[in-house]
């Protein structure tokens, strides 16, 4: 859990910056004539010097600018998408000391890929299938998957993410008076997603994940729950 209150920290004091942290020399220069031009500032005497993101020099006479705002400097290659289909597929780890009946320790490693829609910055819905694979069990989860997006500028997006539905156990029974069943998932974190390519970015993401199952021998029934600290790394466009 420390880990992951570490992890978390990371991803807010990275991500939030997006949204407070702006570097004084980064404006963008709104000219008398309408037009507006972000970039970094070199020199300020009788002019107004600017280096745009593509390193291209403008200068400005002060006369011809109407006003300067302190603003992060925008990378013309991205675009954020408010509204419209996106994709995700991400992979991990799935940590935790938890251990199955017979003693062994169940580490487990998680991939996941999910289809929805944004309707807006704050919400987006899709349905994710993936595969968590136990030292002990096998799940395939189908979740319904709730995220959104805590600012829409920049290159860097912090999210959050909350899933939820139902895994089947897909564990190979080789006892006979042995039985695996699946269960209810699910899983809620923060992450980060870095923009390079219009809508298309990396995205990393910690939470916490839950799943239940339940193992029938000898006629008696029994239920296993495994608490994660979930991982993940991928890609979203």
């Amino acid at each position: 859990m420390k880990f992951l209150f570490t992890f978390c920290a990371f991803l807010i004091a990275n991500g939030m910056s997006v949204v407070f942290g702006q570097q004084a020399s980064e404006v963008s220069i709104h000219l008398k004539n309408g037009s507006m031009i972000y970039g970094r500032i070199l020199e300020t005497d009788q002019h107004y010097k600017i280096q745009t993101y593509d390193k291209s020099i403008w200068v400005f006479p002060k006369s011809d600018v109407d006003t300067v705002i302190a603003e992060k400097m925008i990378n013309p290659n991205i675009g954020y998408k408010k509204r419209g289909f996106v994709h995700y597929t991400e992979l991990g780890p799935l940590a935790m000391s938890n251990r199955a009946s017979n003693g062994v320790t169940t580490s487990a490693f998680s991939f996941q890929t999910t289809n929805g829609y944004k309707f807006s910055q704050w919400i987006y819905t899709g349905l994710g299938i993936g595969a968590d694979l136990y030292a002990v069990q096998t799940f395939v989860p189908v979740v319904l998957s709730l995220r959104g997006d805590f600012t829409d500028k920049g290159s860097k997006i912090p999210f959050y993410f909350l899933e939820g539905g139902y895994s089947l156990n897909a564990t190979s029974n080789d006892v006979d008076s042995l039985r695996f069943s699946g269960g209810a998932t699910f899983a809620a974190g923060i992450g980060l997603k870095i923009l390079f390519n219009g809508n298309t970015g990396f995205t990393i993401a910690a939470g916490y994940r839950f799943q239940r199952s339940s193992v029938t021998q000898a006629g008696s029934e029994r239920l296993e729950d495994f608490n994660r600290l979930s991982l993940r790394a991928g890609f979203s466009f």
